[in-house]
């Protein structure tokens, strides 16, 4: 069986590199990478989507619940870092680099804070994943994708270097053994046409 970690489809503010509020809702585009998401996996033995409750998420996890059928449950623990005052302001117009380990965003989480909290993600993640009959979709977001890849699955930096973790990317991993990842970071199920990639958060 096998957990499949998903980075949810485009927004207006990853194409326009803005730091997002959770009511965030996909673009168009988006909303075609969450159907182009869900036809590749509609065949896929997907017993529970385990979604971010943020508005991006959940309209790319409605996608592919409406293909499959399979339960979908919503979670605030796989939330996006909470940058704080940081939140609904371009990039461009923050003169630190926000994403720096050792930056803690006024009002919202440290990384230290955002690691922890997403490690305790990871283990609702486990014990779901380990009761299905079938395979667990986890529908969340750059940086928490990033996070599990890099604080729990410890993938090498130089790996860590090389991936681009774009929007509805899928990284299948195996629920007994964690280092077997046969997709990382996989958006092959994409055409050129909608294979966009924006802002991080």
């Amino acid at each position: 069986m096998w957990i499949y970690l998903v980075r949810h489809g485009e927004t207006m503010g990853n194409r326009q590199r803005i730091v997002q509020v959770p009511e965030t809702p996909l673009s168009l585009i988006g909303e075609q990478q969450a159907q182009y998401l869900a036809n590749a996996y509609k065949n896929a033995p997907i017993s529970m989507i385990l979604c971010s409750d943020y508005k991006r998420t959940q309209h790319t996890a409605k996608a592919l619940h409406k293909k499959t059928g399979s339960k979908l449950i919503l979670t605030e623990c796989l939330r996006e870092r909470n940058f704080g005052d940081l939140r609904g302001r371009s990039y461009d117009d923050i003169d630190v680099d926000f994403f720096a380990k050792d930056y803690h965003p006024p009002g919202g989480e440290s990384h230290p804070q955002f690691s922890s909290r997403i490690k305790k993600a990871w283990k609702l993640v486990e014990e779901l994943a380990n009761q299905q009959t079938g395979d667990l979709f986890v529908m969340t977001h750059g940086l928490v994708v990033r996070c599990i890849l890099s604080d729990i699955l410890s993938l090498p930096a130089d790996v860590l270097a090389s991936i681009d973790v774009s929007n509805t990317c899928v990284t299948k991993i195996n629920i007994l053994d964690k280092s077997l990842i046969p997709l990382l970071c996989d958006s092959s199920h994409l055409p050129s046409e909608v294979s966009v990639n924006g802002g991080a958060v």
